[in-house]
C-alpha cells in the first residue's frame, strides 16, 4: 500500500498535462485520478488532465461524467468505439496543451507520486523526455521474453537503449509534434525514442515503483502487439 504523503512544492510551476488512456478500470480509476491531482497540485498550478476512455465495457465511462465531468482541471475524451491503445495514446499526446506531457496509467500497477518525480526530473535536468524504469521481476515468464525482446532488439538493430519504452514517462511536447512516427502499434513509444536519440534530444529514465494491482481486470493476451510491434520494427529498420 502506498504510504506516501503529497508534500507542496511552493517554488515550481512546471506546466503539465498529464495523459491517460483507460479501458474498463472501473476498479482504480476514480482514487488514481483523485490522487494524481492532488499530486500535480503539490508542484504545479498550471496543469490539465486528460482521460480519453477507449469505448469501455464496464462502467468506467459513467463514474469518470460523474466524478469529473464539471471539474475544469479534466478533459474527458470517450472514444465511440476501441481504437486500441496505440491510437489512444497517440490522441492523447496530440491533445495536450501544455509543454510537459505525463503519460500515465490509472490501471493500479503504478504509482502516482512518480508522476511529480518524473515531471521535476525533466525541467529540472533539461531531458526532453524520462522514462520510468520498472522492476521487471513482478513480470510472469511470458512478459519476460516479450519485454525482453521489446527493449532488446532495438539495441540489436538501432543501437539505441530503449530503456523501458512500454512504461509511465515524460516527453515534451515540442519533441513529439518534430518527429515524424511510422509506426502503428504500441512500438510508436520505441521508435519516438529511437528518432529522439538519433537527432540527439536528451533522454534520461529513473526508477519508478511498479506492482501489479489485484484489483485490475486483465483484459487478455498480448500477442496481436506483439505481432504488430514486431511488424512495426522492422519497417522502421527498412526507413532508417
Amino acid at each position: 500500500m502506498i504510504i506516501n504523503k503529497v508534500r507542496k512544492n511552493s517554488n515550481l510551476s512546471i506546466p503539465t498535462s498529464l495523459v491517460i488512456p483507460v479501458y474498463n478500470g472501473e476498479l482504480t480509476v476514480i482514487e488514481q485520478l483523485r490522487l494524481c491531482e492532488k499530486i500535480l497540485n503539490s508542484f504545479t498550478k498550471k496543469y490539465e488532465i486528460i482521460v480519453a476512455d477507449d469505448n469501455s465495457r464496464d462502467n468506467t465511462s459513467d463514474l469518470l461524467k460523474e466524478n469529473f465531468i464539471n471539474n475544469k482541471n479534466y478533459k474527458l475524451i470517450f472514444n465511440k468505439t476501441n481504437i486500441g491503445i496505440a491510437k489512444n495514446i497517440k490522441n492523447l499526446y496530440s491533445q495536450a496543451k501544455y509543454e510537459y506531457i505525463c503519460l500515465y496509467s490509472a490501471d493500479g500497477d503504478w504509482s502516482p507520486y512518480d508522476i511529480k518525480k518524473l515531471v521535476i526530473h525533466s525541467y529540472k535536468n533539461d531531458s526532453d523526455i524520462v522514462i520510468g524504469k520498472r522492476n521487471k521481476r513482478v513480470y510472469n515468464p511470458y512478459r519476460k521474453i516479450i519485454s525482453f525482446c521489446y527493449n532488446f532488439l532495438p539495441r540489436l538493430l538501432f543501437q539505441v537503449d530503449t530503456i523501458d519504452a512500454g512504461s509511465i514517462k515524460v516527453i515534451k511536447k515540442t519533441l513529439f509534434k518534430k518527429i515524424p512516427l511510422l509506426s502503428k502499434g504500441v512500438f510508436f513509444e520505441a521508435e519516438l525514442i529511437i528518432r529522439a536519440k538519433n537527432e540527439r534530444y536528451i533522454i534520461s529514465s529513473m526508477p519508478i515503483t511498479f506492482e501489479r494491482s489485484k484489483l485490475k481486470k486483465e483484459n487478455g493476451g498480448k500477442m496481436k502487439l506483439a505481432i504488430t510491434s514486431l511488424i512495426d520494427l522492422i519497417n522502421l529498420r527498412l526507413k532508417i
